[in-house]
This record gives C-alpha cells, sequence and structure tokens, in this order.
C-alpha cells in the first residue's frame, strides 16, 4: 500500500516473525548466545521465556536458519494438547510413520529414531514453542524424554520456549523434578531503551530498502512510540505501520510525533484496545460484597442440600425394606413350587410305572391268546363246558391284569 510512496521493497514492520527483519538488541543477542552454546554443547533441556510480543519466535526461527547441518530439528507450536497427541506431532515432525501406533508405541519409535539419527552423527533436537500452554501431564512425559540418553550425551535436546507463565508453571512442587534437569536458561524482555527503538526502527527500514531509513520517524516520534509501546517489538511493529499508513494518506515524506500520537489515540478508542481502566478499589468491594453473598447463599443451598439428603435417605431405607418383604415373599413362593414340582415327580414316576405294567401284560395276554388259537385250545364247542384247567388259567390271567 505505502511502499511504492516510501520506495520500500517490502513492508518494514509486519508482524510476522521474519528472521530476515530480527534486530539484535543487548537482550536477543543474549538470548541467541545461551541457544547457540546449548545447540553446540547439546544441552539436555533449555528455557527461553519472555513477555508477550518481544521476539521469541522470530529469534527461533533465526537459529533454524543458523543450526549446524548434523542437527535435526523439529519445531512443535501447537501444545495444549495431551501427551498421545504430543507424540504424534512428534513423528509428525521428524517424519515416522505412525499410524495405527498407541502413546507406547509412538515413544518406542521415537527411540529407535534417536539411535538411528546418533549411529549416523546425527543429532535431534526438539523446539517446543508456546510451552506455557503445555499440560501438566505432556509436561512430564517430555521430562520422561530425558531418560533416553547414551552413555555419554542426550539422544535428544529440548527447548522449551513460553511466555513469562512457563517459568511460574515450571517453579511449581509436582514439577521440581523437571526444573532440576534445566540445564541452560534465559529471560529475554523488550528493547531496554530508546537508544534501541531508535535503532531498531532504523534498522527494519534498511532491510526493507528505505533510502531515508535514518531520517523517516523524528526523534520526537521515536520518544512517542517509545512510551506507548515501552520497547515490545511487537507494539513498535503495529505503531510504525500504522503510522506509515497515515503517513501515506497525508502525502508526509516524514513521520512525527503528531502522526504517533493520531496512531496511538485511533488504537486507544477502538472497542477492543480502548475503554478506561477499570476501577481497582470498587472492584476489590464488589468482590467481597459478592463473596459475603455468596456466603450467604452458599449456606442457605447447604441446609436444602441437608435436607435433601435426609429425605433421600429415607427413601432408601423404606425401599430396602420392601426389597426385603418381597425377597422373602419370594422365597416362600420358591418353596412351595419346589414342593410342588416334587409331588409331579413322584406322580409322574407312579404313572410310568404303572403305564409298564400295563404294557408287559398286555403283551402278556396277547401271547397266550396266539398260543390257544393256535393249538385249538381256546376253540369250545356250543354247550360244551370248561375243564378245570382252563377256568384256573383264566383266573390266574384276570388277577393279573386287575391286580
Amino acid at each position: 500500500m505505502y511502499e511504492d510512496f516510501y520506495n520500500l521493497e517490502e513492508k518494514p514492520f509486519d508482524l510476522l516473525p521474519n528472521p530476515h527483519f530480527l534486530y539484535m538488541s543487548s537482550g536477543h543477542d543474549n538470548a541467541y548466545t545461551h541457544l547457540e552454546y546449548a545447540v553446540y554443547e547439546n544441552k539436555g533441556f533449555v528455557v527461553i521465556s519472555g513477555e508477550v510480543g518481544c521476539g521469541k519466535t522470530t529469534l527461533i526461527n533465526y537459529l533454524l536458519r543458523k543450526i549446524p547441518t548434523d542437527l535435526h530439528v523439529g519445531l512443535i507450536s501447537h501444545t495444549d494438547v495431551d501427551p498421545e497427541l504430543f507424540f504424534k506431532l512428534i513423528c509428525r515432525r521428524f517424519e515416522l510413520e505412525h499410524d495405527g501406533l498407541d502413546k507406547g508405541e509412538m515413544i518406542i519409535l521415537f527411540q529407535d529414531f534417536l539411535l538411528r539419527s546418533r549411529q549416523k552423527q546425527i543429532r535431534v533436537a526438539l523446539i517446543i514453542d508456546e510451552a506455557q500452554n503445555l499440560p501438566d501431564r505432556t509436561l512430564e512425559e517430555i521430562r520422561m524424554l530425558s531418560n533416553l540418553e547414551a552413555e555419554k550425551e542426550h539422544l535428544v535436546q529440548i527447548i522449551l520456549v513460553g511466555q513469562p507463565e512457563l517459568r511460574q508453571k515450571l517453579r511449581r512442587p509436582h514439577l521440581r523434578q523437571f526444573l532440576q534437569r534445566i540445564t541452560v536458561h534465559y529471560h529475554l524482555e523488550g528493547l531496554k531503551d530508546q537508544d534501541e527503538l531508535r535503532e531498531y526502527i532504523r534498522h527494519r527500514l534498511h532491510v526493507a530498502g528505505c533510502p531515508t531509513y535514518a531520517t523517516l520517524f523524528t526523534d520526537q516520534a521515536i520518544s512517542a512510540v517509545w512510551a506507548e509501546s515501552q520497547g515490545i517489538p511487537r507494539l513498535i511493529n503495529y505503531i510504525c505501520d500504522m503510522a506509515l499508513v497515515h503517513g501515506y494518506a497525508d502525502g508526509l515524506t516524514t513521520i512525527d510525533e503528531e502522526t504517533i500520537n493520531e496512531v496511538i489515540e485511533a488504537r486507544s478508542e477502538s472497542s477492543l484496545f480502548g475503554g478506561e481502566e477499570p476501577d481497582l478499589k470498587e472492584y476489590e468491594d464488589q468482590v467481597a460484597q459478592n463473596s459475603s453473598e455468596n456466603s450467604h447463599v452458599q449456606n442457605e443451598a447447604l441446609e436444602t442440600l441437608g435436607s435433601r439428603v435426609s429425605f433421600l435417605e429415607s427413601m432408601v431405607e423404606a425401599q430396602a425394606t420392601q426389597l426385603q418383604e418381597l425377597s422373602s415373599d419370594r422365597t416362600t413362593r420358591d418353596q412351595l413350587t419346589l414342593e410342588i414340582f416334587h409331588l409331579l415327580q413322584k406322580d409322574i414316576e407312579k404313572r410310568w410305572a404303572l403305564n409298564n405294567r400295563y404294557q408287559l401284560l398286555l403283551a402278556e395276554l396277547k401271547q397266550l391268546k396266539r398260543s390257544q388259537e393256535f393249538n385249538g385250545q381256546m376253540m369250545v364247542a356250543p354247550g360244551e363246558p370248561e375243564t378245570e384247567v382252563e377256568i384256573q388259567k383264566k383266573k390266574s390271567l384276570f388277577k393279573k391284569i386287575f391286580s
């Protein structure tokens, strides 16, 4: 938009973490020295913390451009993840095939990768940006990665980069083992004074190809930028970029204090950045009042809860008594059913025995009849009386049938 007007090759105050524009202030130089030392000396755990917008990610991107060829680096920026997803991110960054693997199998896969890399004389570094968002469980898994060591060196170097909350998190008692393993730490702040701010602005304008980089921003404008930004690079970039937009719109060849003030005023009037500062005393009084009201409400809620618990206890006792009675009735019914079953079983056994006896006698009767018909003994002439022997056989047979 304004590049042609100010003879710029590109925008000098873009908010992206472009290492091409990195200005090595005293703080950034110290931070980079710590990082460089940790990388070349293969220190285990490294922590770089810093305020929001002070240039941590830009510094890491600059490091990635300067790393030695025997160092394989994986960068993770999305950190609010559970341990399993975290190891998936590690496998993706180092291009390890991990489909269908659980967390334990991915750890073994990563360890095998580290051992193969060491055999090839290639060191491995894992850089975790925005590390303040790491859950405690994931931090503990990262600490366990430090156990993957060779005899005389670490198999993986881990660099944590994050906001000041990262330092506060690592100081918690349950993370003291993690804290003890940190060998290098540096806290990065903004630019230290107005002189560094002047050099910062001129440096970025010069890199962008501005022919008037030394005079485009007046000293009064630089003072106004310092007063608003307090040396935080991200805020400096925002103010200076918007000042160039205003200057282009007004046809200004230099950015003066008035232009900076216009940008600051427009920013303060924005619904997002503006608004009056909250009255802390009023806020504290409101919190105390709410606490008192909440305490009264909580007492009433506890009393109501106690009544409900008593009612539920009585209901449970009544249900238990009813259940016991039903259980007793069921036991009686079961006993009666069992007795009836035994009686039916005995009756069936008697009927079965009687049936067997009947079938046996019927078979004897049929056999006797066939024998008499064959011998002609059953054919008695009309009027001829039966012999005594035949009468006795019939009596005997009838007794068997009806006995």
